[in-house]
């Protein structure tokens, strides 16, 4: 029986439930419900993925939190599957059986090319479809706020766009065209703004490819530079956090939650974004600091802000962020349908079968 090692994440565990058949049932279960929203028929759906893999189910999955914790279980595996933890010598030599190593996303910064090669390990990166989804809905929220899509929706008589705080009426049509005749004040375009990426990880970058094809500059703040062969094709450009906030049009949050970026986003941040900048968060809601959000929406002073991912989940239905026309809310879906999740543990799985034969 093979033995897999596995980083501790929420979404690799539907790894350890379609491979190793003494994965708690409990656990079997809660992943079945995550999914059923969009794959009602779960459990024929891991049994079909199983056939397809008879040298590699059953597995013994064993996932691990720590660095420390996942040297320590090196010993056996035949293969990891590693979001952050690091594959460098160290965990080669505790590995004497490794044969694949699967990064749970592209950045293989943390993986020893050079060692895996020489050690004839096979490194596999998965592009996730689930982390594509997440950057088109932060890209839809970006063009929606743009364009004021969530105020005008349906708007197209006077009346309700006059509820709406809009003083529409009819250009004179002997000499002038009708566009916009609602006086829809604000609009955007994306093409010639600025985007300023706060975090360019596996999200970051895929909203900063999008937003330069559009024709958008790209700045991004992070902790530390990334090389100039992954920023040049994003055609994104380095900047500090402060000078980032000043310049962007659109901020987008893809920074994970930690006690660094913990209320990252506070009045002090605020102060220094533009008058009619749009704030989108695609990342936990506690990067932005409540109070200060709740401020600036009182405020008017941005143009939008969009969160995905809330205080509360189930947000309570007198949340206050609801009552500002600004700010567009969704109920954490960005990650769209669960088909995405079950194509990224295809290829997973896929490709740990590939090697482990």
């Amino acid at each position: 029986m093979p033995t897999i090692v596995a980083e501790d994440d929420v979404i690799i565990r539907t790894a350890q439930v379609i491979l190793d058949p003494a994965t708690d049932p409990e656990r079997y279960a809660a992943i079945a419900d995550y999914y059923h929203v969009d794959i009602p028929g779960f459990d024929e759906w891991v049994e079909g993925l199983r056939r397809q893999v008879p040298g590699l189910y059953p597995a013994s999955f064993r996932m691990v939190g720590s660095q420390e914790e996942f040297r320590g279980e090196l010993g056996e595996a035949d293969g990891v599957i590693c979001e952050s933890l690091v594959i460098g010598a160290a965990e080669l030599a505790a590995a004497p059986r490794l044969r694949v190593v699967q990064k749970f996303g592209t950045d293989l910064r943390n993986i020893d090319l050079e060692a895996c090669a020489a050690r004839d390990v096979a490194v596999r990166p998965l592009r996730r479809r689930v982390n594509i989804a997440v950057a088109e809905h932060a890209f839809a929220l970006m063009i929606s706020m743009a364009k004021k899509l969530f105020q005008v929706n349906g708007r197209i008589d006077e009346e309700s766009l006059r509820e709406a705080g809009f003083r529409p009426r009819m250009y004179d049509r002997r000499h002038a065209a009708a566009a916009n005749w609602g006086r829809v004040h604000g609009l955007g375009t994306l093409y010639g703004s600025t985007v300023g990426c706060l975090g360019l990880g596996e999200i970051g970058r895929e909203v900063a490819a999008r937003a330069s094809a559009f024709g958008a500059t790209v700045l991004y703040h992070q902790r530390n530079r990334l090389p100039a062969a992954i920023e040049t094709p994003l055609g994104a450009a380095y900047c500090g956090f402060e000078d980032m906030l000043r310049r962007a049009d659109h901020v987008v949050v893809c920074v994970p939650l930690t006690a660094a970026t913990r209320g990252m986003i506070d009045a002090a941040a605020f102060a220094l974004m533009k008058d009619g900048a749009h704030l989108v968060n695609v990342s936990r809601a506690a990067v932005i600091d409540r109070e200060a959000l709740l401020d600036v929406l009182e405020s008017g002073r941005l143009g939008g802000v969009a969160l995905d991912v809330h205080y509360e989940e189930p947000a309570p239905a007198d949340e206050p962020l609801k009552r500002f026309p600004g700010a567009v809310l969704t109920p954490h879906s960005a990650v769209a349908s669960r088909e995405n999740a079950a194509a990224d543990m295809e290829d997973l799985v896929g490709n740990l079968a590939a090697e482990i034969r």
